[in-house]
């Protein structure tokens, strides 16, 4: 009976953990979520040298929280380099936001999942204060940043590079 009850609590466990990677994500605005905008970045890349959202005025900059422990995040990474390479040449910079781990284990994770650490600007956000700044409610999550430096919207989960209301929003603040 003890094995029984043990199977059935895995697996509505799992079923629940399931359920948010099912749900469709879409834009949302950041005006929900009570932002002070424009909201400012500014944190140390890999290499230690410091990177500020103000530099990319005139970008169109995603800004996406992660962790390489996050299932979805890791999952998402490729997609992330995709958007990168496909829209830098209209002025895409997508900015990946480390939260809280050393830059060590990054390396392991990049090098593990053979991505170059020049296929994407990753600061590390180690004391988790850009996370609660901008009002994060879970990785990943990735801002939408005009070129005047003003995030327009969020998408919370793990992004689809085809997806077709992702892309739309997208498009529009590129042109």
């Amino acid at each position: 009976m003890l094995n029984i009850r043990n199977a059935l609590v895995r697996y509505c466990a799992l079923v629940f953990l399931a359920i948010p990677a099912c749900a469709h994500a879409e834009w949302a605005p950041v005006s929900g979520l009570g932002l002070k905008v424009p909201l400012s970045l500014e944190l140390n890349n890999l290499a230690g040298q410091t990177i500020s959202l103000r530099q990319y005025k005139g970008k169109v900059v995603l800004v996406n929280f992660w962790a390489s422990w996050c299932e979805p995040c890791k999952e998402e990474f490729g997609e992330l380099i995709y958007l990168q390479e496909k829209y830098e040449s209209q002025g895409l910079v997508v900015l990946a936001v480390n939260l809280a781990e050393s830059r060590p284990r990054i390396k392991t994770f990049l090098q593990s999942n053979l991505f170059s650490e020049a296929a994407l600007p990753i600061v590390l956000d180690n004391s988790s204060l850009a996370y609660r700044a901008w009002k994060v409610r879970g990785i990943p999550t990735t801002y939408l940043v005009d070129r005047q430096g003003i995030a327009q919207a969020y998408w919370m989960g793990p992004i689809d590079a085809e997806d077709g209301s992702f892309l739309k929003l997208l498009h529009q603040v590129l042109k």
